[in-house]
């Protein structure tokens, strides 16, 4: 009976316990899968999280190049074709500020100018076609046709300012594909991973091997024996989505990220060892709050360095961009503001202060075809030039100057409280050619004739201010020249 009852006893202790550790041992395996997939997901993010780093970088790099030749785009729509020098400056000034080696302003027949000034071609090279369409595009180039190089191209249409559906030519940005490597640093992965620059037909463009991998072919696809992870792999291409694919070459196994440049259908893919794959999940499951701490850290500094490198990014993409626009609105022999920057400016002034009164003076250099025939033209851009020179400190730095034809400049003075005040300023500007001479070795004194127009008396906007200065300008010109003449005197 005692027998029985101890029997009994122990089988209802050990239904229970063994009940517990079967919970527990459920648990255990639960825990056990639900760490080890947690583990394998967040080791595979950390990698893919890599692999995002440099595809920003990358399509930082290419995005900056192409803004930047935007703007040198729009800067000679506004500009003759015959203007070369200006066109080899700005080609220069793209050079030098983006990670182009090479940058050339071609018209739409292939003729062009590089940074150095020397006339190129491309009519022969095998991307003409892409060119002569005159659209914006990136192509990836196995041979730049210049210096066998492989190069990402970007190119930029220029489009006519009066008629943006024109184009008269384009800028080409070439960006080595060797710089895809100098986008790998060093680190934890050194020596355990490899990276390859691809599209979604799997073309390697680069490769960055930092361990030993011979490819059999040169796309990515046909080195992987698993069809259905290739097709699987291709579908997230397609619609722009990263993802991971196992792959073998040789004896060795990788576990593959990829992720979207955000250009074209360029990817950048990652290939880790699949060695260092099990150690990294293993870390990330045996230590997961110390691991999860970590990366909440690391996060935190990455973010703050991308952040502080925005910042500066920023900063400095400002700091060009105002560069540019000071060079696009500035007339090049006299660093004066050139037609299109003044017109925009005074029309700002107007439209802001339409009430204040303001002078408009335009004014031609006398006779100044003649200078240019008995004197060169060498001289007669001298003569622009100084007077350009000296006509910007005769006034206030808040005064708008500009040149705005080929001997015609424009002169906007702000802020005139009163009749007094604008007569002393115009007797001034009338006086500034009684002792303005040009020429460094020959001096020649130089006249002008000078039209008025009072804002808003004579005119509420800019192209009637013009209008009635031009024809004041046109009475000067009638009484003799080298005079100044209000528009309420040209009647």
């Amino acid at each position: 009976m005692r027998d029985k009852q101890v029997r009994a006893a122990m089988v209802q202790w050990l239904i229970p316990t063994a009940m517990l550790l079967i919970a527990m041992v459920a648990m255990f395996i639960d825990f056990y899968i639900t760490s080890s997939e947690t583990a394998q997901a967040q080791v595979e993010k950390n990698f893919i999280s890599v692999a995002e780093g440099y595809a920003s970088q990358m399509a930082e790099k290419i995005t900056f190049m192409q803004q930047s030749g935007k703007i040198v785009a729009s800067v000679m729509g506004q500009h003759s074709k015959r203007e070369l020098g200006l066109a080899e400056e700005v080609v220069e000034a793209l050079a030098v500020e983006t990670d182009s080696y090479m940058v050339i302003m071609s018209d739409l027949e292939g003729r062009g100018v590089n940074q150095d000034g020397e006339w190129v071609s491309v009519l022969e090279k095998d991307y003409y076609e892409e060119i002569k369409a005159g659209k914006e595009n990136f192509l990836y180039l196995e041979d730049d046709g210049f210096s066998k190089r492989g190069a990402f191209l970007i190119i930029q249409p220029i489009h006519k300012m009066n008629n943006p559906e024109e184009t008269r030519g384009v800028i080409l940005m070439y960006y080595s594909i060797e710089e895809f490597k100098t986008l790998m640093k060093k680190g934890e992965l050194d020596g355990n991973a490899f990276y390859v620059m691809t599209d979604i037909s799997g073309q390697i463009m680069e490769r960055n091997n930092g361990i030993n991998v011979s490819f059999e072919q040169d796309n990515l696809w046909e080195s992987i024996t698993d069809e259905d992870a290739v097709k699987r792999a291709k579908v997230r291409m397609q619609n722009n989505n990263n993802g991971s694919v196992d792959i073998k070459d040789g004896e060795q196994e990788y576990k593959l990220v990829y992720v979207p440049v955000g250009v074209n259908d360029w990817y950048i893919a990652m290939g880790v060892k699949e060695s260092y794959v099990q150690k990294a999940q293993n870390r990330a499951w045996n230590d997961t709050k110390i691991m999860l701490y970590k990366l909440i850290l690391i996060i935190c500094v990455f973010f703050a360095i991308i952040i502080i490198v925005n910042i500066v990014s920023r900063i400095r993409t400002y700091e060009q961009k105002r560069d540019l626009a000071d060079k696009a609105d500035t007339d090049l022999l006299t660093e004066l503001n050139n037609k299109a920057a003044t017109e925009r400016k005074i029309k700002e002034y107007i439209e802001k202060y339409p009430e204040e009164q303001a002078v408009m003076f335009v004014l031609d250099i006398d006779n100044f075809k003649r200078i240019n025939d008995t004197m060169g033209h060498a001289f007669g851009d001298e003569v622009l030039r100084t007077l350009g020179h000296d006509i910007r400190g005769e006034f206030r730095v808040t005064d708008i100057i500009g040149r705005t034809g080929g001997d015609e400049f424009m002169i906007f003075l702000k802020g005139i409280k009163n009749d007094a005040f604008m007569e002393q300023e115009a007797r001034r500007m009338a006086q500034f050619f009684s002792t303005f001479q040009a020429g460094e070795y020959v001096k020649y004194s130089a006249t002008a004739s000078i039209g008025a127009a009072v804002f808003p008396t004579d005119a509420k906007d800019f192209e009637g201010l013009y209008k009635a200065a031009d024809k004041a300008l046109y009475k000067a010109k009638e009484r003799g020249k080298n005079q100044l003449v209000f528009y309420k005197d040209a009647h």
